[in-house]
């Protein structure tokens, strides 16, 4: 353990009382040197025998006093001076210290407190004479604990102390509170040793206005999305044409409404996205992507503010499944609004032309409008938060000048680049340029026609089966044995019908028909039997048939086939999906019913404990959730979203709030209000539910015991 250090105002004090000291060394060597010129003048007297001793004497004691004085002066004045200019510069770095506003603590090589100044004293509530040679590792964790020195972990934790990075740690106080600080570190070459100043930074107001600022941006992102997202929802209907025909003048103003709806919400989702941005929490859900998807999504997402404008949009797409990878919405958000601006500068009658095609190592959607173009002294300017073009046609178009910061970082985010070239007159071009990805998987899904299992042990006859009714739209799953095709169809069949072999290597047809028919999932299932033993296994079956919709025998009738197969979907439609939409607001859920009416039955309910009453009975196809509820958080409701098998309910989250990237994996998708429109939510479920074939028939849940 260290001695315990002086402090540095003792210190001071006593160079001090060394400058006051020092003045009195003339006089000592006045006199030394007086003495010394009398002995030098008696033995000079002894040696030349003259008696002129008392005039030698006078005569050199007077030069050796003058001398003595002078010399004596000037060196007084030069050490006086000297010294009193580094007492006062210790004085100044003594007040420095004291009076900082941040708490610096000196630790020796041993990390050990040498001395701390009275902010430190105060933001750790203890005074500092019982913190000397404490090890600052007690207080906040500077570095991690072990066997080698303290300056060596102290490195590897923080880098080289010479240009160590600031860093937030939390302080413990003796009584047990914390303290939010920025801390820096910083290397002292002393004689006697290495130290170390830590730099300390007392964060907490900082802290607690962040904290006011998330709980203001949780307030507005709820309390101004959530109703602006029923008033957008309600006059969309109208305009859409949902009710009955409105007279031409009703009309006209709901229509006026609803664009100044959508303006409102646009500078909300602008201001809400900015801040996310400068608080890095926006997120990203990336997943492999087709450029094409992107573009067209972004048209779409314009299409109708075009059609009010006169303006047309085209789309040029040089490859189909050309890959990207990145979050769809936030890229479709880039593309829309750049897209809408084009819309924006662009006169009636005019087309603004979007492209995605390949472009070297490079994805590039343009958009080009043949607008005005950008003034030359605004281009510098274009990225910049607020910046709008100073003109009295641009202020009259509107807008917040947000857009493009916010295009500009989901852009850079995704690895990408936003740039723009513009001539005067002549228009203006905005390039998304985007790394390439991986070939895109194909889906398996279909078109939603319907998915068909076909059991054939015969990879020839299974190959022209799948080909055929896929020529037809149809999604088709093959498997080669009975077993196979037991599992594939399980305790929650995903098929519209099964196109059945009766000659199997593991199990004779028949027998698997028989086992289908006891099992609830498959119980109603339309089978199509094709073999060559067909007409006598229709003869072995008996009257009953095992209800087949046909026995047709190979080589298979591709026509008949087909007719079997169309009436096998007339039998068995496909199921209304069941949505359940919880949320606690009256109007989103009477808004969100209408639209989503042609997807499914919709049950609405306001509170947690609707929902589970009704999952108690009944098993939706699809959760539609908000996270602020008035009996608690939407997220605690997902580890109840299972069906009686155990199996997860997908779930689509439809919310003010944004949700947290843990619950990501458990979602199907997170929409937020305000930003998404009913009918973008409607396309979202329908992706979900559809094709409707593959998920199960709502059915009735056991009762808890």
């Amino acid at each position: 353990m260290a001695a315990r250090a002086n402090t540095l105002q003792e210190r001071v004090k006593e160079l001090d009382a060394v400058r006051v000291k020092s003045r009195r060394w003339p006089l000592w060597t006045l006199v030394v040197l007086l003495a010394l010129a009398v002995c030098a003048a008696a033995a000079w007297d002894l040696r030349s025998g003259d008696g002129r001793l008392p005039t030698a004497l006078v005569a050199v004691s007077a030069l050796l006093v003058v001398a003595a004085a002078v010399t004596g002066s000037v060196f007084l004045r030069w050490k006086d001076t000297l010294t009193g200019n580094f007492v006062e510069l210790a004085k100044r770095r003594v007040i420095e210290f004291e009076e900082s506003s941040d708490g610096t603590f000196i630790l020796n090589g041993d990390g050990e407190i040498e001395a701390l100044n009275g902010a430190a004293e105060r933001m750790l509530g203890r005074p500092r004479d019982t913190m000397l040679c404490t090890p600052i590792l007690e207080i906040m964790d500077l570095a991690p604990t072990g066997e080698t020195p303290f300056v060596a972990r102290l490195e590897a934790a923080n880098g080289p102390l010479e240009a160590a990075p600031m860093r937030e740690i939390v302080l413990r106080r003796f009584d047990g509170a914390e303290v939010p600080a920025d801390v820096t570190l910083r290397a002292m070459h002393m004689q006697d040793g290495r130290y170390i100043a830590v730099y300390a930074r007392d964060i907490s107001d900082r802290k607690r206005v962040e904290r006011l600022k998330d709980e203001f941006v949780s307030t507005v992102s709820h309390e101004l999305r959530t109703p602006l997202t029923s008033i957008a929802g309600s006059l969309g209907l109208l305009v859409g044409g949902v009710t009955e025909a409105l007279p031409e003048g009703p009309a006209r103003l709901i229509g006026i409404a609803h664009a100044n709806c959508q303006r409102l919400v646009r500078l909300i989702n602008d201001i809400l996205d900015v801040e996310k941005i400068e608080s890095g929490k926006m997120k990203f859900d990336l997943a492999p992507l087709a450029l094409a998807q992107v573009a067209e999504r972004s048209i779409d997402a314009v299409r109708g503010y075009a059609e009010q404008l006169g303006v047309t949009i085209s789309l040029e797409v040089d490859e189909a499944d050309l890959a990207i990878r990145g979050d769809l919405d936030r890229l479709v958000q880039v593309g829309a609004n750049l897209i809408s601006n084009a819309v924006k500068f662009s006169k009636t009658g005019d087309r603004v032309e979007v492209t995605a095609r390949k472009w070297g190592r490079l994805a590039r959607i343009t958009v080009q409008d043949h607008g005005p173009g950008i003034p030359e002294e605004f281009r510098a300017r274009m990225f910049t938060k607020f910046a709008q073009a100073d003109s009295s046609d641009t202020r009259q178009r509107g807008g917040t000048g947000l857009g493009l910061v916010i295009a500009k970082e989901i852009t850079e985010r995704h690895g990408g680049r936003l740039w723009f070239d513009s001539l005067a007159g002549k228009g203006t071009a905005f390039h998304i340029d985007l790394p390439l990805s991986e070939v895109l998987e194909r889906s398996t899904e279909g078109d939603g026609a319907g998915r068909l299992l076909v059991c054939e042990d015969d990879p020839d006859a299974a190959t022209l089966l799948r080909h055929t009714l896929e020529r037809d739209g149809f999604s088709v799953d093959t498997v080669g044995t009975a077993a196979e095709a037991e599992a594939a169809l399980g305790v929650r069949n995903a098929y519209r019908a099964l196109v059945l072999d009766l000659v199997l290597p593991d199990r004779h047809g028949l027998d698997l028909i028989q086992a289908l028919r006891l099992a609830p999932a498959t119980r109603e299932l339309p089978i199509i039997v094709v073999s060559a033993q067909a007409d006598a296994g229709r003869e072995e079956a008996g009257a009953a048939a095992l209800d087949v919709i046909d026995w047709m025998e190979k080589p298979v009738d591709v026509v008949r086939l087909r007719r079997a197969v169309s009436a096998a979907l007339a039998r068995s439609p496909a199921p209304r999906p069941t949505i359940l939409h919880v949320d606690d607001d009256a109007d989103i859920l009477a808004v969100t019913a209408a639209a989503l009416a042609g997807c499914g039955e919709v049950v609405s309910v306001e509170s947690l404990a609707a929902a589970r009453a009704f999952l108690a009975k009944r098993t939706p196809n699809l959760v539609v959730l908000d996270l602020a509820l008035g009996d608690g958080s939407g997220l605690g409701l997902l580890p109840e979203l299972n069906d009686a098998d155990g199996l997860p309910i997908p779930v689509l989250i439809f919310s003010a709030h944004d949700a947290d990237s843990s619950v990501l994996s458990r979602v199907a998708a997170v929409l937020t209000k305000s930003r998404t429109t009913l009918p973008g939510l409607a396309e979202a479920v329908r992706r979900l539910v559809e094709p409707a074939s593959a998920l199960p028939k709502p059915r009735r849940r056991r009762a808890a015991a």
